[in-house]
């Protein structure tokens, strides 16, 4: 231990007498560690961090199967089946699902992220109570009975001010008052990470909370639960699945319109980040992103090699001497790593700081949905040990060649010459320039892949989307939740909110949907459509669908390619008619006109619906896709008390946005606005996968051009203080200054060709892997393989420039006294 302090003193003496060399490393290897603390901290929250329950080892996730997709939520039913059938194997079951909220508490009024929960679930979880109590199971057993709630500690602290009296106190919650029983422990976020719910209320609330609470509550074919389970004392996973199985069997049997061929699948909750089936798109993200900082922090320690390199050349001298008093060679590299692994602890602790910055940008970030989104990106444990492993590993790994390299002079020799110069051995020499080579050729894998995303960026805001994406208001209302829940009811007021968006100055049209193309989540309904065989093993077509107004194909300039649009004769009353995309003429009919067709609502033996238009195909999923087939249904014919309305006019769409918000709380003041933004603001939601992947490979990949123009131009600067002799010979035996600018330019614009040819081999081979996160843009896009490496010639000559234009104007009589 004395040994070791004395290196620590020994070591801190010695990068105190280089401040500059010292902060220039300190500072490199602040942004690698930084970059990869953050990355690190944001995949940890998402996909690594179990919530805070009692032995979370024991917790299973369960899901039942929807066609091919063995994923998919329960319904109530037979989650109370499989709760009673499964005691032998299971501890417990509970239930959950997500809801919108509107909370109105005086003249606070929020939307709110809620939670519907079994009353078993804080129980199961085991997760105790910041103030009051968890659920009793009495206030989950009759519907509507029992309209209590447990406050988030966020929201509690946000929207009640931290009220200590907050138990018994009653918040209008989607217009029905509920008592607050309990507010949650603060580091409890709930069942789905990055959304953290404001309240959670009993399963039976539901009609209470949601639309359609009811029908959800006792049908058996409606499916919309998650549910988790605990393994009983003894019982493995394995067996647990072989239990659920058995239930899912007999449910099959029992229930055969329902349940038939379906299977219930069992899951360690340790093994399931978010969703089994979404985790397969976090894993490569997570696994890309993690690389891209990893490629920055490579870049950033092939810095602090190449500057160790050269301080090991100019210390040849005081570790000669050392070594002729008899210091081991082991004791020496012990000592230099001790330097090394303290310039990378002091980089970790910077990079901790740059982290800690980069995550509070982060949260104040909010993605263009209408899903409150929280993630808790704070510097826990995992983070601290992550960030310190990595600034160890890498003053070990990239400190130990410099350390071998400076202790292996020749003693004598050296000791005999006075000098530093020479530049260092060969070995040495090569050493630097390959780590050169290789921060140009990480560095370009970077710049090729922001080059990539950014055109893959441009190429997504260029696609045609089939409709107008000119400035527009869209508002998003619930009647259900506004009291407005018979039919007639809501049509009403959707035909007096749409008047009075009309009304307003400058609006020349307004159109209303129950889904907006580009959306988020999926609308689907299965229809019967005769002569179309359905896939292998359906009944019927699952089909994308929207049910609008009258005005709608107007308002959102779709085009209507046959036929006409939906008029006052098409009411509650009348016979069902629909309107369908091109791609659904193309597929259902091809060369047939698909006027006066008809679907069936579910089976070829529900309700039919005639086709009365064919509208222009849009873009519903996403920016990518092909056409597909598409349904447009009439409001007035479905019932539905909720809708989007879209609002054309010329007033400036943010002003537009405040203008038809304000109407609609004039006719209803206790209207359910969901969301209100813009037509950009919808489009972004889109655009944003690409615009953020865009985003942070050309920050990063700039950081890495700048580390490696960095260290180009310390390997430059380096050379040229090793040839000043030899600079002053050439001169003096009549070179120009231009010829040696030409001779040092060469020299280090060789490493970056090298550099250049091996990053973009690199990059074609890895520009594949990411090929489909890439939107009109191939792997092999020729402008970004020509200009990306243009671009970093460009700068790196201008990096080796300098220092060859400073060795150009030495004096020739300076240089040869130098030795």
């Amino acid at each position: 231990m004395d040994r070791f302090f004395q290196d620590l003193r020994y070591a801190l003496r010695r990068l105190g007498r280089a401040p500059a060399f010292t902060a220039v490393a300190v500072l490199s290897l602040a942004v690698g560690i930084g970059a990869n603390t953050a990355m690190f901290t944001l995949v940890n929250s998402v996909m690594l961090q179990e919530i805070p329950a009692r032995a979370p080892e024991e917790l299973v996730e369960i899901y039942t199967n929807d066609d091919d997709f063995l994923y998919a939520t329960f319904s109530y039913p037979d989650f109370v089946d499989l709760r009673e059938e499964t005691g032998a194997v299971l501890e417990d079951v509970a239930a959950t699902n997500m809801f919108f909220g509107r909370v109105r508490e005086g003249e606070a009024d929020a939307m709110i992220m809620g939670e519907l929960v079994s009353g078993n679930y804080f129980d199961l979880l085991g997760v105790d109570m910041a103030m009051g109590r968890s659920f009793l199971l009495e206030e989950d057993q009759t519907p509507g009975t029992h309209p209590v709630t447990i406050l988030s500690y966020g929201f509690w602290e946000r929207f009640l001010g931290s009220d200590p009296e907050v138990l018994g106190r009653e918040i209008q919650l989607n217009g029905t008052r509920f008592t607050v029983v309990g507010v949650a422990q603060p580091d409890f976020k709930g069942s789905f990470p990055a959304i953290v719910p404001d309240a959670w209320v009993p399963m039976h609330m539901m009609a209470e909370v949601m639309e359609g609470g009811i029908a959800r509550m006792e049908q058996r074919g409606s499916r919309n639960l998650f549910l988790k389970g605990r393994l009983a004392d003894g019982v493995t996973a394995e067996e647990a699945q072989a239990a659920v199985a058995v239930v899912a069997s007999r449910l099959a049997e029992a229930y055969p319109d329902t349940n038939e061929d379906r299977v219930f699948t069992l899951v360690p909750s340790k093994d399931v980040a978010v969703h089994p089936f979404i985790d397969r798109a976090l894993v490569p993200v997570a696994g890309l992103l993690m690389a891209v900082v990893g490629i920055v922090l490579l870049v950033a320690c092939a810095n602090l090699a190449s500057f160790l390199l050269a301080r090991a050349t100019d210390r040849r001298k005081e570790v000669a001497v050392r070594l002729a008093l008899g210091a081991s060679r082991g004791q020496l590299v012990r000592q230099l790593l001790t330097e090394t692994v303290l310039l990378a602890m002091a980089g970790g602790a910077a990079g901790l700081i740059l982290a800690g910055w980069l995550l509070s940008a982060l949260q104040t970030f909010q993605p263009p949905v209408p899903i409150p989104m929280a993630l808790d990106l704070g510097l826990d444990r995992t983070v601290l040990l992550f960030t310190m492993g990595v600034a160890v590993a890498a003053g070990v790994v990239f400190g130990l060649i410099p350390a071998l390299q400076a202790v292996s002079p020749d003693v004598a020799p050296t000791l005999r010459d006075e000098s530093s110069g020479g530049g260092g051995s060969r070995k040495a020499v090569w050493i630097r320039n390959g780590l050169v080579v290789a921060q140009v050729t990480l560095s370009l894998v970077l710049l090729v892949g922001s080059s990539l995303f950014l055109r893959s960026m441009r190429a997504a805001q260029d696609v045609d989307p089939g409709f107008s994406t000119d400035p527009a208001a869209i508002v998003w209302i619930n009647g259900a939740m506004s009291g407005y829940e018979e039919p007639q009811q809501a049509r009403e007021l959707l035909a007096e909110l749409e008047a009075r968006a009309l009304a307003l100055p400058g609006v020349t049209s307004v159109g209303s949907a129950d889904r907006l193309p580009l959306g988020i989540g999926l609308q689907t309904r299965g229809y019967g459509i005769p002569g179309v065989e359905p896939p292998a093993g359906r009944e019927n077509h699952e089909i994308d669908f929207t049910q609008i107004n009258g005005s709608y194909f107007e308002a959102m300039g779709i085009e209507l390619v046959q036929g006409r649009t939906f008029n006052e004769s098409d009411g509650p009353d009348a016979p069902r008619v629909a309107i369908i995309s091109e791609a659904a003429a193309r597929q259902w009919w091809p060369g047939e006109n698909p006027l006066g067709k008809v679907i069936h609502r579910g089976t070829l033996e529900g309700d039919p619906i005639q086709v009365i238009g064919v509208a222009r195909d849009t873009k519903v999923r996403t920016i990518g896709e092909a056409p597909r087939p598409y349904v447009y249904q009439h409001w007035l014919q479905s019932g539905s008390n909720f809708q989007i309305f879209v609002v054309r006019g010329t007033t400036d769409e943010s002003q537009l946005v405040r203008q038809v918000r304000r109407e609609f709380l004039a006719v209803e003041p206790d209207l359910v606005i969901m969301e209100a933004k813009t037509m950009e603001d919808h489009m972004a939601i889109m655009l944003f996968g690409p615009r953020m992947a865009a985003l942070l490979l050309s920050l990063f990949g700039g950081i890495a051009l700048a580390l490696a123009c960095v260290g180009l131009y310390g390997v430059v600067s380096y050379a040229v203080s090793a040839r000043t002799r030899e600079v002053g010979i050439r001169m003096s035996l009549g070179a120009s200054g231009k010829d040696v600018v030409g001779l040092i330019l060469s020299g280090g614009m060789r490493l970056v060709i090298v550099g250049a040819f091996l990053g973009l081999g690199l990059s074609l081979a890895l520009a594949r892997l990411v090929s489909g996160f890439l939107y009109g843009v191939g792997a092999a896009d020729l402008s970004t393989l020509i200009g990306v490496p243009a671009m970093f010639m460009a700068v790196s000559a201008l990096a080796a420039f300098v220092p060859a234009r400073r060795a150009s104007r030495v004096d020739p009589m300076v240089a040869l006294r130098s030795d």
